[in-house]
């Protein structure tokens, strides 16, 4: 875990969502051309066609995708993205930066015992993290492990131990990845795609520990995963015309496959642990679902399995015959 935020940069918005429908009030982009500038294809989507297209609509809050062929605007969206793929590093001002003590942090929990004391005293430093720990303290979970509300930091601290404080710290240092910082697709999708995202940690933690891996290194990629997604909204929101809801579903067949593969990039540059840079550049060089690794296996499990969650209130899924997490022996 060597300075594996140093490429995350500031300027953090605040967060603005937009009501049920807000979507449709979206202006009719002007009369496309008639000239449609080509673009390589992706292979298959990642999700099948009939999850890909209603997430992202529940991601933007948008009307239905619509049934046409790939227009202009989202032809050069998906050449941008392109782009970004070919450069070598994730363009630093797509992702921000996060609090200089979270690197210390999680390297000190690595080591195989845990200094109270010290950790402790390095998250009084940050008021965010002090208060996420307290909050993880007192939830149904870890209240199990104490007989009343837990109000003390060196309390919540003991009661979470390792694994808690671990994963306190990392929704604090990762939430940043999902702010909208103002534009337009960023800002709708920021709070479900942090939503999508912890469930999609927990599961592939879990996943993780099944296949003999450490569930931290799941926890981790399944909470970063989304910021793929975070790219290309901002990538979209800072173009020239931008792009439009609702999109044709073969726009998003080939965006899903895009996202993947910037969240690889930007793995590979984090440097967070062996395990993870070696996930970003398998998903990167061949994409979520083609990847051979345990992990890749687990997050792409886990995906599919939180999508599915969240989108079950608003559409019949029919949920994987086997239960994708096995019962502990």
């Amino acid at each position: 875990m060597r300075n594996w935020l140093a490429v995350m940069l500031s300027g953090l918005t605040g967060r603005r969502t937009h009501p049920r429908g807000a979507a449709a009030l979206v202006a009719p982009a002007a009369a496309e051309p008639a000239a449609r500038p080509t673009v390589t294809p992706f292979p298959a989507p990642a999700l099948p066609a009939d999850l890909s297209a209603p997430f992202v609509e529940w991601l933007q809050d948008s009307a239905p995708s619509r049934e046409t062929p790939i227009g202009p605007r989202e032809l050069r969206a998906l050449r941008h993205l392109d782009t970004l793929l070919a450069d070598p590093q994730t363009p630093a001002d797509l992702l921000p930066r996060t609090p200089a003590v979270v690197p210390q942090l999680l390297n000190l929990l690595r080591q195989d015992d845990l200094p109270l004391a010290a950790v402790t005293e390095r998250i009084t430093k940050d008021v965010q993290l002090t208060a996420e720990v307290l909050r993880l303290a007192n939830t149904a979970h870890y209240r199990q492990r104490a007989s009343h509300a837990v109000s003390d930091l060196s309390q919540a601290v003991a009661a979470l131990g390792a694994d808690g404080v671990q994963r306190a710290i990392a929704r604090v240092v990762l939430k940043p990845l999902y702010e909208g910082q103002g534009g337009r697709l960023s800002a709708r999708a920021a709070p479900r795609l942090w939503e999508h995202g912890e469930r999609k940690a927990v599961l592939c933690a879990a996943l993780a520990g099944q296949r003999g891996l450490e569930p931290f290194e799941g926890y981790l990629a399944g909470l970063m995963h989304n910021a793929g997604w975070s790219i290309a909204w901002r990538a979209f929101d800072r173009m020239d015309g931008g792009v439009s809801t609702p999109f044709s579903q073969a726009f998003v067949q080939q965006l899903v496959l895009r996202k993947d593969k910037l969240f690889g990039r930007a793995a590979a540059g984090w440097q967070i642990s062996a395990s993870l840079t070696a996930l970003g550049e398998d998903i990167l060089a061949q994409g979520l679902e083609p990847a051979r690794s345990p992990l890749a296996a687990a997050l792409a499990l886990a995906d599919r399995e939180a999508t599915i969650a969240v989108l079950a209130p608003i559409m019949t899924v029919a949920l994987p015959e086997a239960p994708l997490l096995q019962p502990a022996a």
